[in-house]
């Protein structure tokens, strides 16, 4: 039996590669929050254990090839049992924050970061992120953060028919441990979550790249 293709295979539409050193793409990284650590939402040990650190690799390539990164921060409202308002909950991982200096760049230039405030899962929904994309002047985003399955992907499929030509970085995406269907037991570990979310956008939304790509 021959290997299954992808639909994006089956339309002609070739893998995207991505180089910041080519200043091509702007890496949007996704909820990189302190509830995933500490709250409600912690996610599982085994894909925080590569994801964070893999974010932060990403970041750090960016800001070497003085490329342009959107940080993006989910807010709730006062008292939300989660991204608590006020609380560290809602902060960025420390290591992750964006850079003084960077954030202070005036219009025109693209070596920037940005915070960009969301409250939906598409980082596009109410929201200025279009115009972010429009001021670091490409067409490709790079995805990474949290969660697989509702962030991210959400993202990602808002990103493709928005038009971008959007990549998602695997080992730099995490997820939690979700309960089966009516709960009382394991449905899903976060990391069969998180490579079948993989499986899912590789077929019709990104091409999934891991961080060893991102050069």
């Amino acid at each position: 039996m021959a290997a299954p293709k992808s639909f994006l295979a089956h339309l002609g539409v070739p893998p995207s590669t991505v180089s910041p050193a080519a200043r091509d793409s702007i890496l949007i990284i996704i909820d990189a929050q302190n509830e995933y650590l500490n709250g409600f939402l912690t996610i599982s040990q085994e894909t925080i254990a590569y994801s964070r650190p893999n974010i932060l690799t990403l970041l750090q390539r960016y800001r070497a090839a003085r490329a342009p990164v959107a940080h993006i921060k989910h807010v709730t409202p006062a008292g939300a049992p989660v991204f608590t308002p006020g609380t560290e909950l809602a902060e960025i991982f420390p290591e992750l924050a964006p850079l003084p200096e960077r954030v202070a760049r005036a219009e025109g230039n693209t070596d920037f970061e940005v915070i960009v405030t969301k409250t939906f899962p598409s980082a596009f929904a109410d929201t200025n992120l279009e115009a972010v994309i429009k001021r670091a002047g490409v067409r490709k985003v790079v995805l990474v953060g949290y969660m697989a399955h509702v962030c991210v992907s959400t993202t990602a499929r808002h990103a493709q028919q928005l038009g971008y030509e959007t990549i998602v970085i695997s080992d730099a995406v995490g997820e939690r441990d979700l309960p089966a269907v009516g709960g009382g037991k394991l449905g899903a570990t976060g990391k069969e979550v998180a490579e079948m979310v993989m499986v899912e956008l590789a077929d019709s939304f990104a091409t999934v790249l891991k961080t060893e790509d991102v050069q």
